[in-house]
C-alpha cells in the first residue's frame, strides 16, 4: 500500500532540510516525500539515495490551503493510499509519522493534538483558544487543537477534501468536514517541540486574520447546510 508524506515549505528551506534529515535517520521508512515548494526565495537543497523525494517548486505563495489540497490531489492520481502531512519547520517530530500511517489501517483521518510546554507568542495563543470555543460550541465537537498541521488522511477522507475548496487556514476545515460526513477518526498526542531556526509567522495582524478567515468559512458552511 503506497503512503505519502507531505511537506508544505514557505521561505522555510534550512528548516524542511534539517526535518529531512531526521526522516533519513528512521529505522523504517515506507513512504515517498511531497515536498510543495510554496514560492520560496530558494529551493531546497537536499538530496538522499534513500528517500523517494518529489519536488514541486511554485512560482509564488498560494498558502497552506492551496498546496494542501494539491498534495492531496496528487497523491490521488498516482494512486497513494494514505496521506500524511507535517511540517516544515520542525515543530512535528517526524517520528510520529509511522504511527499516523499504521493508525489509518483502521480510521478514516487522524488528527494531531499538540501538548505544549514552551511559552509562545499571546497572539497565537489567544487565536487557537477562540477558535476552539467557537468551533466545540457550534459543531458539539470536543478538539483541543484545530489548527495543528500534523495530520493523516485515508483515500475516502482524501477524496472528500479533493472536492472542497480550502482556504488558507485548512486545518480545521478539514476536521469539521470530514467530522460532518461522519467519518472515523482517532487523535493522537504529539509533543510540539521548537522551531528549529527563525520565528513563527503568528503574529497579531496573522492570528486575527486566521480567526476571521475561519470564522467567516463556519459562516458559509452553516449557510450552505441549511440550503441544502
Amino acid at each position: 500500500m503506497k503512503n505519502l508524506l507531505f511537506i508544505p515549505c514557505y521561505n522555510d528551506n534550512k528548516n524542511c532540510e534539517q526535518i529531512l534529515n531526521e526522516i533519513h535517520k528512521l529505522s523504517n521508512v515506507n513512504f515517498d516525500i511531497l515536498i510543495i515548494n510554496d514560492g520560496s526565495q530558494n529551493q531546497i537543497k537536499f538530496k538522499s539515495k534513500s528517500l523517494k523525494l518529489i519536488f514541486i517548486n511554485l512560482k509564488n505563495n498560494f498558502g497552506i490551503g492551496h498546496c494542501m489540497k494539491m498534495a492531496i490531489v496528487f497523491a490521488i492520481k498516482n494512486n497513494y493510499k494514505k496521506i500524511c502531512r507535517i511540517d516544515s519547520d520542525g515543530e512535528h517530530d517526524p517520528s510520529y509519522i509511522e504511527t499516523i500511517f499504521y493508525k489509518l489501517n483502521k480510521k478514516d483521518f487522524i488528527i494531531g493534538e499538540r501538548n505544549i510546554y514552551y511559552k509562545q507568542k499571546f497572539f497565537k495563543t489567544l487565536s487557537k483558544k477562540v477558535l476552539n470555543i467557537i468551533i466545540n460550541k457550534i459543531f458539539n465537537l470536543k478538539f483541543n487543537d484545530y489548527n495543528c498541521g500534523m495530520m493523516g488522511l485515508n483515500l475516502n477522507s482524501m477524496q472528500i477534501i479533493s472536492r472542497t475548496n480550502l482556504i488558507n487556514y485548512p486545518e480545521p476545515q478539514i476536521i469539521i468536514e470530514l467530522c460532518g460526513r461522519k467519518l472515523d477518526y482517532e487523535k493522537i498526542n504529539i509533543n510540539q517541540r521548537k522551531r528549529y531556526y527563525g520565528d513563527s509567522s503568528i503574529h497579531f495582524f496573522r492570528g486575527l486574520d486566521f480567526i476571521l478567515v475561519t470564522f467567516f468559512f463556519i459562516l458559509n458552511y452553516i449557510m450552505n447546510k441549511k440550503n441544502d
